[in-house]
Parts: C-alpha cells; structure tokens; sequence
C-alpha cells in the first residue's frame, strides 16, 4: 500500500468496538479527533459470542514516521494481536477514512513538511510558523519587549529610598520653616543641634523649652 500524506502525530484511539484516531499540529500539539467508525466485523463476532471479554481496553499508537496503512501499524501493536484479519482490514479501511476527514484541518508545510492547525499556519507565506513568522506577532512581541526593557532601564537609573531615614528633615523652632537636615536652619540660620539637659543629660529637640526625660527646664 502506498505511503498516505497525512499529519504523522497521531494517536490511535481503535478499540474492538470500532476505529478513532487523533491527529495532533506538529508545532503547538493541538489535536483534532475524527469521527467513530463501529467495527462490522467485531459486532458480528461479538453476536456470535467468538470475541475474548479482554479485548475491550482502548489502545494508542503514535510516531513521527509515515503510515503505509493502519492495519500494518496496528499488527505491531500488543493490543491487536488477537483481533481477526477482518478486523485489521476494516481498521486499514477506516484509516484511511480518517485521513480524509483530518487532513482538512491541517496544512502541511512545504519547507519543513510538517502538518499544522490554522494557528501555527503563516497564510501570507504560505508557510508554518515555525519557518515564517507572523511579522505582526513578532513586531508586538518586540515592542513589549523593547518596553519592559526600558521600564528596567528608567527604574535603575533612578536613586532608591535604602530605608534610611536618619537624613531627615525638621522644622526650625524659630522661623518655623522646614529647616533642611544640617547643623543649622537653611531659612535663617538659627543652631538645629540638640539641646542637652544640665540635670539629666537627655539630648532634647532644639525647639522645646523642658527635658522629656526628667522635666527640667532647659536653657
């Protein structure tokens, strides 16, 4: 039998009960399931009572190679062993079946060969995607990225708040104004410098007249 051009990512989803496969996109795997096709021949056989009770579990086959047939691949396959070579015939048929009905899902590329969903398919290439990128994609792709590395850029070059707030600024208690964090107020000059209480020793704030620590009056 003659090498059929269909998609090679599939699953072979047959069962003594009938034939299903699936067929998956090279590229991002998505998968499209064809239609179930009731085994002839198994239903014959199943009236007459000549089917094993052991039969009933659903196999898979899959591979990247061609298919010259699916009886041929399902006759290396451990779960068909026992089927009946009318069964195999009917399957080799229904493959063949299944084929027709995938194939119009996918698109194969003529670079790479591969058979691809309409998402992964560069229509103005007549390409896949993975040999032709969609240049709209790529552009917006590139544009956020050129942005976040600005942002990156922008935020690195600014200076950032360590924690530290000892720098910080005060009121001068005789202007009133905020009076920077030097020794002296920036406005008009008057001492910013603690003032030291003579009975305790507490260091006070310039601007208060008693010591929070023991009440005494400063000078």
């Amino acid at each position: 039998m003659p090498l059929l051009d269909h998609p090679k990512n599939v699953d072979d989803l047959s069962g003594d009960k009938g034939f299903q496969w699936k067929f998956h996109c090279d590229v991002c795997g998505n998968g499209f399931d064809t239609s179930f096709i009731p085994s002839r021949s198994a239903n014959s056989q199943r009236r007459l009572g000549f089917l094993s009770s052991g039969l009933g579990a659903v196999g898979s086959f899959s591979g990247s190679g061609g298919f010259y047939g699916a009886s041929q691949a399902a006759s290396g396959a451990q779960q068909y062993k026992n089927q009946s070579a009318e069964w195999h015939k009917e399957h080799d048929n229904a493959f063949q079946q299944a084929v027709n009905e995938a194939r119009v899902h996918f698109k194969k590329c003529p670079k790479c060969k591969a058979f691809v969903c309409d998402d992964d398919w560069n229509t103005q290439a007549g390409l896949c995607t993975t040999d032709a990128p969609s240049m709209a994609a790529e552009y917006q792709a590139a544009k956020s990225q050129a942005a976040v590395e600005q942002m990156r850029t922008q935020v690195a070059s600014q200076q950032q708040w360590n924690g530290d707030t000892s720098n910080r600024t005060t009121v001068c208690s005789k202007c009133g104004k905020t009076a920077g964090a030097e020794k002296f107020c920036q406005n008009c000059g008057n001492p910013l410098s603690f003032k030291e209480c003579p009975s305790c020793h507490k260091q006070n704030p310039p601007n208060i007249s008693f010591c929070g620590e023991c009440g005494g009056r400063l000078a």
